[in-house]
């Protein structure tokens, strides 16, 4: 996950996890039928909201969205210059020219491309906050347990997931570590060309995957120890249940989902 669990009492971390996965899933689901600038607009600040709401560190996801930025920034531009019409089904927005990038009117910038490319570049922001979101307010052991009851799912997909889960942000905090003992070394990692950083990175990397291995033989030792895949079934100390209550917004969810594109397909809503 983007960002790393933690317990606090607020209402999204009291949630049911399958009520939150199940909303992160609409989400999605959204940003792959909305293109309309304005519904994803408002999608996007009430999950900011959300994150608000639940003490959401962003600065844990800064790196991420000024990476997103200039993406952004490419597909509204790309967009603009070159949308296809066959994409805007509605005349809602002006098909106006807004300037031309080449003297005797050559290459128009039109407004619907700009829109679009807007409406386009917000879907990363938008499912990537959802995403962070669930990560931070929902307990990785519950997502785990989740999918192992799904019929269908490896026991050891599950457990290549859920170690994933569990040691890349370890890996994550060992490299900052190495590059911030390097750093009060008097090596600066962000200045001089490009073979001039990647040089200085080698001693980082040696001991960082020396590190990865350690764990990795910890790991297998475990497994061991416990005799994974012995069983056909995983134990957990906290047995899955589901309160009427869940179910009950669970279905309101998967209807609500259900309508966005019944809505999307036959009045067009949040369709551009």
């Amino acid at each position: 996950m983007l960002v790393d669990y933690r317990k606090l009492d607020t209402f999204l971390h009291k949630l049911n996890p399958r009520i939150s996965l199940m909303f992160v899933l609409g989400v999605i689901i959204a940003s792959i039928v909305w293109t309309d600038p304005i519904v994803v607009t408002v999608a996007t600040i009430g999950l900011v909201a959300l994150g608000f709401a639940c003490k959401f560190p962003w600065g844990q996801i800064g790196w991420f969205l000024k990476m997103a930025l200039g993406a952004s920034l490419l597909i509204i531009i790309i967009q603009g210059f070159s949308l296809d019409p066959s994409l805007v089904e509605y005349d809602t927005y002006p098909n106006v020219i807004l300037f031309y990038a080449l003297p005797g009117k050559r290459w128009p910038f039109y407004l619907r491309g700009l829109l679009y490319g807007y409406a386009s570049s917000l879907k990363i922001y938008l499912v990537v906050i959802a995403v962070g979101i669930l990560g931070f307010t929902v307990d990785p052991a519950e997502i785990i347990q989740m999918l192992n009851h799904i019929p269908f799912a490896s026991k050891h997909f599950v457990f290549i997931f859920s170690t994933a889960w569990r040691f890349i942000p370890q890996i994550q905090q060992q490299l900052f570590n190495l590059m911030d003992a390097q750093k009060t070394r008097g090596m600066e990692l962000d200045k001089g060309k490009m073979m001039d950083r990647v040089k200085k990175i080698v001693p980082i990397v040696t001991p960082l995957l020396s590190n990865a291995l350690e764990i990795s033989d910890q790991i297998a030792l475990a497994m061991e120890a416990r005799a994974f895949g012995s069983g056909n079934k995983n134990k957990f100390v906290k047995p899955a249940s589901m309160t009427p209550v869940v179910a009950v917004v669970l279905l309101v969810e998967a209807a609500a989902i259900a309508l966005m594109l019944v809505a999307a397909a036959i009045w067009g809503f949040g369709i551009m």
